[in-house]
C-alpha cells in the first residue's frame, strides 16, 4: 500500500509538473497571440494611413493633370497670338520699308523739282 501510495504520490507529482509546463505554455502561447494581434492593429492601422497618403496622392495627381491641361491649351494660344504678332509685326516692317522707298523717291523728286525751279 505504501508503494501503491508512493507511486501515486509520485504520478501526482509528474502531472503537477506537466501542468506547470503546459500552464506556461499556454501563458506564452496567449502572450504571442496577444503580439500578433497588436501587430496586426498596427498592420491595419499603417494600411489605413497609407491607403489615405494613396487617396491624398491620386487626388493631387487629377489636379496636376487637370493644370497641365489647362497649361497646355494656355500655351497653345499663346504660340498662336505670338505667331499671329509676328506676321503682323513682318507686315508693318514691309509697310515701313515701301513707305521709306516712297518717301525716298518723293525727296528725289522735290530736289529734282526744286533744282528745276531754280
Amino acid at each position: 500500500m505504501e508503494e501503491r501510495l508512493a507511486r501515486q504520490e509520485a504520478t501526482s507529482e509528474e502531472l503537477s509538473i506537466a501542468k506547470e509546463k503546459l500552464e506556461d505554455e499556454v501563458s506564452g502561447l496567449k502572450q504571442d497571440v496577444e503580439t500578433f494581434d497588436l501587430n496586426l492593429r498596427k498592420a491595419e492601422q499603417e494600411k489605413q494611413t497609407k491607403d489615405n497618403q494613396i487617396r491624398t496622392l491620386n487626388e493631387e495627381m487629377a489636379r496636376q493633370d487637370e493644370n497641365i491641361g489647362k497649361l497646355q491649351k494656355d500655351k497653345k494660344q499663346m504660340d498662336q497670338t505670338i505667331k499671329q504678332t509676328q506676321e503682323a509685326l513682318a507686315a508693318e516692317e514691309d509697310k515701313v520699308n515701301h513707305l521709306s522707298k516712297l518717301k525716298t523717291k518723293l525727296e528725289q523728286n522735290i530736289d529734282e523739282v526744286s533744282d528745276v525751279c531754280t
